[in-house]
C-alpha cells in the first residue's frame, strides 16, 4: 500500500544529531523528521527509498488550510507499507497526526503560530495524506 504525505512543515531528513553536527538547523530538521516518522511507525512499518523532497509549488487544491495560499514550500514523502493494515485509512492518519509537536521556524515558507501538525482545522491544516491505492478510478 502506497501513502503520500504532503506538509508545509520542514521534515527534511538530514541524519544529523547533536552528537555529530553543530548546525542547529540540520539537527532540528532531523528532529522533525524523527517525530514525523515515529508517529507513522506507531501503526505500521513504513518503507521508503527517497527521503522527503521539498519543492516550491502552488498549493491551491492540495488540501491545505485556507490560511495558506499561493506558492509555498511543500515537503512530499512517499512510502509504502508491506501489507495492508486493518484500520489504516486517511481518517486514522489525520487523527494520529493532529497536534503532534514540531519545531517551527526552520525552512518553511509559512508562518507557524503553534508548532504542531494541524490536520483537522480547515484554516490551519499543514499536512495532508494521500492514499492513491484507495482512490476511486473512473
Amino acid at each position: 500500500m502506497k501513502i503520500i504525505v504532503k506538509t508545509l512543515l520542514d521534515i527534511t531528513e538530514t541524519k544529523k544529531h547533536k552528537h555529530n553536527c553543530v548546525d542547529k538547523l540540520e539537527v532540528n530538521q532531523q528532529a522533525n523528521f524523527m517525530s514525523f516518522f515515529n508517529c507513522l511507525s506507531m501503526r505500521f512499518n513504513p518503507y521508503y527509498d527517497v527521503a522527503p523532497q521539498v519543492t516550491e509549488q502552488d498549493i491551491e487544491g492540495l488540501g491545505f488550510g485556507s490560511n495558506y495560499k499561493g506558492v509555498q514550500k511543500v515537503w512530499t514523502f512517499e512510502f509504502t507499507i508491506e501489507t495492508v493494515v486493518a484500520g489504516i485509512d486517511q481518517q486514522t492518519l489525520i487523527n494520529d497526526f493532529d497536534l503532534i509537536p514540531m519545531i517551527g521556524g526552520l525552512q518553511e515558507s509559512i508562518q507557524i503560530n503553534n508548532n504542531v501538525f494541524m490536520t483537522t482545522d480547515d484554516k490551519t491544516r499543514n499536512i495532508v495524506f494521500i492514499l492513491p491505492d484507495n482512490e476511486d478510478t473512473e
